[in-house]
């Protein structure tokens, strides 16, 4: 499929090689770091090119240059200093693809109406998931902490690690770069209005960060779950979930807190290079890629679950004996529509369900909404609006579900002092029989 635009790209190449650079990536760190310039030597050597050299021109600044067999040359800049200087950069005109490891904001979608609409699934394209992992020394007795934990860590309400229960012992704090991120996720997810500490040591590189919280024993810091390394994750809970390591099911689904997902942006207008590039990074083969990096693919994966003890018995009815799958549609405030990544997920669901090891099994939908959205019958009728449309679009699609129910504000996965909270809990769950 990607081959056969080999021609197309080798012609758009010459055509702007008097601009130096033919395709330009700008944003985050996490995506910039090791996953985009991995996409990009696969999506080269998929298109014929045969010789990839990695030029590195400054701190987080990348130059591809591919050269195919008759000569032709094509080169991709990756600058990776923190996603809102992707936007930016976008914004200007400077970059072709915006790397963000957070979701557009409204006011960027404002701002950006030049460009179209960022937040519409034909601009929004999410690459992966992550899960932010909050690390120690690997030595750490400490298993996990709660979301109330972390603020007071983090803020410096607790400064001794015998404040979260270890032993004695000053707490170093590390954290990413403003213009990260993944900085952007932890201020919004973690500190919530806090103020981080003056006195931690910022960074622009997970990596970087992940490696110096590894070699201190009093340490303790956030990266995105591909830069773990010899750090130690903490299963992170809160008072209304239990504590959940990062893991593929847990940010699968997106039910770990402090889960996240990848996004490459582009303007509606989008150069074809980068439209390319994009298809790759979302097809199987640019999957593997983000899974041999460390990410979490948008495959769909059946992975036998548990309830919550305190979950209604209507709904452990409808899930017993079933496998969870690894993904969740999500829904906006009060709205019954699906997501960017969702509208993507009903064909992924369709073509799982299309394979001969699941000819003869059924899926059941579970829908929820926040408790935030009105009163319980509200909540109730939001949900079962949410899990109805899903069914709907899916039967118009081939897959028609065994049985599909909305349960309200029930059984929560996040607390919901924060937008992606009640986000997290706007979901509908898809159980394998």
């Amino acid at each position: 499929m990607f081959r056969t635009l080999s021609c197309c790209l080798l012609l758009l190449s010459s055509l702007s090689q008097a601009q130096g650079v033919d395709l330009r990536l700008h944003g985050s760190n996490t995506v910039g770091g090791e996953l985009a310039p991995a996409l990009v030597e696969h999506w080269l050597r998929a298109q014929g090119f045969v010789a990839i050299e990695r030029q590195q021109q400054a701190i987080s600044e990348l130059m591809l240059t591919a050269t195919a067999a008759d000569g032709h040359r094509l080169r991709v800049e990756i600058q990776s200093h923190g996603t809102s200087t992707g936007f930016a950069d976008l914004l200007a005109g400077r970059g072709d693809l915006w790397m963000a490891s957070r979701p557009v904001s409204r006011n960027e979608v404002e701002q950006a109406r030049s460009l179209g609409r960022l937040d519409h699934p034909d601009q929004e394209h999410v690459l992966g998931l992550d899960g932010l992992a909050i690390v120690v020394h690997p030595d750490n007795p400490l298993q996990s902490l709660t979301l109330e934990q972390l603020r007071q860590v983090f803020s410096g309400k607790i400064r001794d690690w015998s404040g979260v229960g270890q032993g004695a012992g000053k707490i170093t704090i590390y954290a990413r770069d403003q213009q990260s991120g993944t900085w952007d996720t932890f201020n919004s997810l973690v500190l919530s209005g806090a103020q981080l500490r003056v006195d931690a040591r910022r960074f622009e590189s997970n990596a970087e960060l992940s490696a110096s919280v590894a070699r201190d024993p009093f340490g303790i810091g956030f990266s995105g779950l591909a830069a773990v390394a010899a750090a130690k994750p903490l299963a992170i809970g809160s008072e209304v979930t239990v504590p959940l390591l990062p893991s593929s099911q847990t940010v699968g689904t997106e039910d770990y807190l402090l889960a996240r997902r990848l996004f490459l942006y582009h303007r509606k207008q989008v150069d074809p290079l980068a439209q390319s590039l994009v298809d790759f990074a979302l097809s199987a083969q640019g999957q593997r890629v983000v899974e041999q990096i460390g990410y979490v693919p948008l495959r769909i994966v059946a992975t036998p679950a548990t309830t919550a003890a305190n979950a209604p018995g209507e709904y452990r009815e409808l899930v017993e004996g079933a496998s969870r799958l690894s993904l969740n549609f999500r829904f906006g405030t009060g709205l019954s529509l699906l997501d960017s990544k969702a509208e993507r997920d009903i064909q992924r669901l369709v073509a799982f369900m299309s394979r001969p090891e699941n000819k003869d099994r059924q899926i059941r939908l579970a829908g929820f909404a926040d408790r935030s959205e009105g009163s319980a019958f509200f909540s109730l009728s939001l949900s079962n609006d949410r899990v109805d449309y899903v069914a709907t679009r899916l039967a118009k699609a081939g897959v028609r579900p065994q049985m599909a129910r909305g349960f309200g504000g029930s059984v929560p996965v996040a607390p919901e002092s924060s937008a992606l909270g009640k986000l997290k809990n706007r979901r509908v769950e898809v159980w394998l029989y």
